[in-house]
Order: structure tokens, then sequence, then C-alpha cells
């Protein structure tokens, strides 16, 4: 807030405020909330409940299908199955993907959490935020890699799963997105403004 002319004060609308940092909080709860529910209880209960599991297939094309005038395939197929009957390591093959992104969600929320309240006690710029910030670094982009890993063995999984009457020749396909790396590579450079705050707060009250 600052004072203007007629003595009225005036909202920094760039400033973070009690009621931005309270807005905060909620988000990461509710996202801590959905991934435990979705992403860890979803598939458990699912499990419990037999329900039929859904898996993508991708299968070359052996008949003809209408397509739009001039357009051609490309000789294969993705189809979304609904598996009954499905085994539990067949269910821990989907999940996987879930329960990571789960759990990374979780973890980057709560170190997230903690950067808010030392910034909020105004406390920003310690050792203990760095490491923080570089973890999350970290998190996000070597932990999206391995989702994505998972992603790719859960969505070829039910080649190998004996439902197929000739599964033919084996390929495993694998989506690999670089975003994720910027994004960690962004995030690591902010840990090292944090890290150069700390070094100046210290070189500051050294000479105080």
């Amino acid at each position: 807030m600052e004072a203007n002319g007629t003595g009225r004060t005036k909202r920094d609308w760039l400033a973070f405020d009690r009621a931005d940092y309270l807005g905060t909080k909620i988000i990461l709860g509710i996202a801590v909330v959905g991934s435990v529910l979705f992403g860890l209880v979803g598939p458990v209960v699912s499990a419990v409940t037999n329900a039929p599991l859904p898996v993508s297939y991708t299968t070359k094309i052996t008949s003809g299908i209408e397509l739009p005038r001039g357009a051609t395939h490309d000789g294969e197929a993705t189809m979304e199955l609904l598996l009954t009957n499905a085994t539990l390591g067949e269910r821990l093959t989907q999940a996987l993907p879930e329960f990571l992104i789960a759990g990374l969600t979780i973890a980057v929320a709560w170190m997230l959490f903690q950067l808010l309240r030392s910034t909020q006690a105004r406390e920003p710029f310690t050792l203990r935020n760095v490491r923080r910030i570089n973890t999350i670094a970290l998190v996000i982009g070597l932990g999206w890699i391995v989702v994505q890993f998972a992603q790719g063995v859960a969505d070829n999984a039910i080649q190998t799963m004996g439902r197929l009457p000739d599964n033919g020749d084996l390929a495993f396909v694998f989506t690999f997105t670089p975003l994720p790396l910027v994004v960690m590579l962004v995030i690591a450079l902010i840990g090292e403004a944090f890290r150069r705050g700390v070094q100046i707060r210290d070189d500051v009250e050294g000479l105080v």
C-alpha cells in the first residue's frame, strides 16, 4: 500500500499480500487433495470394485475404414479399450504413471508451502529455501521424465499381456516432451538467484 495526494492508500497489485498467500495455500491444498483422490485412491477403488481397466491399444489397420475425401491413413490406429477382469499386475502397470504424478505433485506442493511460509515470515533468502527450489527443479525435470517413461510402458503394456491373439512384432513407443527440462532449468535459475540473495544478505550483515 502507498498513500496518494488525497491521503488514501493505493494498493500495489504486484505485491504478494496476505490474501495472495492464503489463496495460493488453498490452491496447493486442492492440488494435494486432488492428487490423493484421483492418483492414489482412484486406482485402488477401481481394483477393489473390479471396474473395467481403460488401456490404449495401437494396432495395424487391416480392413477398410471410411476416411475424409483425399485423406489416407498411416497404417496404424490407436483405440481406447476397457479390459474386464484385469489382473493386479495389469492394474499396477496402468496406475503407475498416476501414482508417480500424485507423488510428484504432493512433493512439489509441500516444498512450495514451506517456501510460502518462510516468505510470509520475511525470510525468503535462506540456504534451506535454495535447496527447496533446486529440489523442486529436479522433481519436475527428472521426475517427469520417469513419468513419461512409465506412461510409455503403460501404453505398450497390452502388447505383452497375452490378451492379443497375435502380438506380431513388438515395438516400444515412447513419447518424450522436453518441456519439463526447460521448466527445470528456469526453476534452477531462480534457485541460483536466491543463492546470490543469501550471499548478499550475509555480506550486508557482515558489514553491520
